[in-house]
């Protein structure tokens, strides 16, 4: 390749009047490039066919946050995992359909790290769920206080996940390893 341009598209005129938000790593799926834009309405999740760019599906009413989207499989199917300033809902990489949806107020400068996947044990932030293994749901594990300060690890860092141990700096300039079932 010399750099040709395949094809372009552009997400500010056709997908909002205002100014969108898009600092997250968009994501490839499949035959698809996933993106979170925050464009209103109904378009804060994007989905284009990755080789011609026409729109595959559009998702959510939500505004962006910094964090990226990643895909999981967990009850047998596979659930993309978007961090809004409203929730985490996982979609239906494919169809954009919402699977589930934790309610979640975040706002933009918190909502930074890419969420963390390991033994069927989702961390968002600082926020541990547990995804059911039999249907599409989900239980917060930890921490019991949805406060921002309560549940967000790291502004800025994505956490480490081995084994049962989460280690993640935290916002006030400390490092900690917690026990992953427990926190």
């Amino acid at each position: 390749l010399k750099g040709k341009v395949i094809w372009q598209k552009d997400i500010q005129k056709d997908y909002s009047e205002n100014e969108l938000y898009a600092s997250p790593s968009p994501l490839i799926e499949g035959e698809l490039l996933i993106m979170l834009i925050g464009a209103r309405p109904g378009a804060s999740v994007l989905a284009l066919d990755k080789n011609t760019g026409k729109e595959v599906w559009k998702a959510l009413d939500e505004g962006p946050t910094a964090s990226s989207p990643i895909v999981v499989t967990a009850a047998g199917v596979k659930q993309l995992i978007i961090w809004s300033d409203q929730s985490v809902t996982a979609l239906a990489p494919a169809t954009g359909e919402t699977l589930w949806r934790e309610r979640l107020n975040t706002t933009q400068d918190a909502a930074v790290s890419t969420p963390v996947f390991h033994d069927g044990r989702l961390l968002i932030g600082g926020l541990m769920m547990k995804l059911d293994t039999d249907k599409l749901a989900t239980t917060v594990l930890w921490p019991k206080s949805r406060a921002t300060a309560r549940r967000v690890l790291s502004d800025t860092s994505t956490a480490l996940f081995r084994d049962d141990y989460v280690y993640s700096p935290r916002s006030f300039g400390e490092y900690v390893c917690l026990e992953a079932s427990t926190g």
